[in-house]
């Protein structure tokens, strides 16, 4: 496969975490730090994200006019439980009565539907009136950068994703996504519920009649992988995670084969961002015993054997991770170079 860059998240989220925009004058601004303006010719698209008492949710909310509405994941750590969320409302001035579906993407859990109050400010979302099982009372998320691509031709599409690394975009019209080239041709046709993130020459699709993943080859479309998956992360130096019916995780390499077989917990990613790699500077981070997170290389072999309690990617050399009731950094051979005491 060609090296190229997938996402919906998220991914993602998967779902593709491609939020909308408008570069009109006078229409709504989404950038990073912007306030939070629209009307009711404007389509603008904001992306939040929450990680509390181990569970990680992202949001990304569209709005047009006083129409509030949008797609999400929320995922408890500690259970291995995911939700894929859809919400809508009406928006009056920044505050919005928000009704949220919520489905158990493993289908282990009933769907169930909430309402709860929104505030949206400039970089943040305030939560109000939540009332969920292990997740009830106030909560306010933080403003991330959506991966967007001004969508010039707003009449074809409805969202528009960012260009990857080789040029290939993942698009959507009324609910269906496929992926455009940089000529605007569709080299997969928007035949799709979800599309993942673009990256190996490769993207993640949902199959909504059976319900799981699989891959596509994201230049022409043809299928690499059936849907055989309930989870198929973006490939990252050439390996990409994999969610099995069974609850393990493992990896494939860029020839579709098992490079890491499925007997891993988790992998640690933060959905819906799709963007976050599995594998980072030669090493991932996943959980090896339930409650215990340590790396491994691209082998499958553990290289850091800490059992922390939560972990993060490498950069730079060094990553953090919790464990004792405290963060600290680590280097390659696991050792701490900072937050030591």
């Amino acid at each position: 496969m060609k090296s190229n860059y997938f996402v919906i998240y998220i991914a993602a989220f998967f779902l593709t975490w491609a939020c909308t925009s408008d570069e009109s004058t006078n229409g709504a601004s989404n950038g990073n730090n912007g306030p939070i303006t629209h009307t009711l010719d404007t389509t603008v698209g904001y992306c939040f994200q929450l990680y509390e008492n181990s569970i990680a949710e992202g949001l990304e909310i569209t709005i047009k006019g006083n129409k509030i509405e949008g797609e999400g994941r929320r995922s408890y750590l500690n259970t291995q439980t995911t939700y894929r969320l859809k919400f809508e409302g009406i928006l009056v001035g920044n505050t919005a009565e928000v009704d949220i579906y919520a489905i158990d993407v493993r289908k282990t859990k009933k769907p169930f539907t909430h309402r709860e109050t929104w505030e949206i400010g400039a970089d943040f979302l305030k939560i109000t009136n939540r009332k969920i099982e292990n997740f009830e009372g106030d909560y306010q998320f933080h403003r991330v950068l959506c991966q967007t691509q001004p969508n010039k031709d707003t009449t074809r599409y409805d969202s528009f994703g960012s260009f990857s690394e080789d040029g290939y975009a993942v698009v959507s019209k009324k609910g269906k996504f496929g992926v455009l080239n940089q000529n605007k041709e569709l080299t997969v046709p928007l035949l799709y519920r979800d599309l993942g993130v673009i990256r190996e020459g490769a993207v993640s699709f949902f199959d909504e009649y059976i319900g799981l993943y699989g891959l596509l080859d994201a230049t022409n479309g043809k299928l690499l992988v059936e849907p055989k998956y309930i989870e198929i992360m973006a490939f990252s130096e050439g390996l990409a995670a994999f969610l099995t019916e069974d609850g393990k995780w493992g990896f494939l390499n860029t020839d579709l084969e098992i490079a890491i077989e499925p007997k891993l917990i988790n992998v640690n990613f933060f959905k819906p961002d799709p963007y976050r790699n599995a594998f980072n500077e030669g090493l991932a981070n996943v959980e090896t015993e339930p409650g215990k997170w340590n790396y491994i290389d691209k082998t499958g072999q553990i290289i850091i054997h800490g059992d922390f309690s939560y972990t993060k990617g490498f950069k730079n050399g060094e990553a953090e991770v919790y464990k004792d009731s405290k963060w600290y950094f680590i280097n390659k051979g696991g050792k701490c170079i900072k937050n030591c005491e």
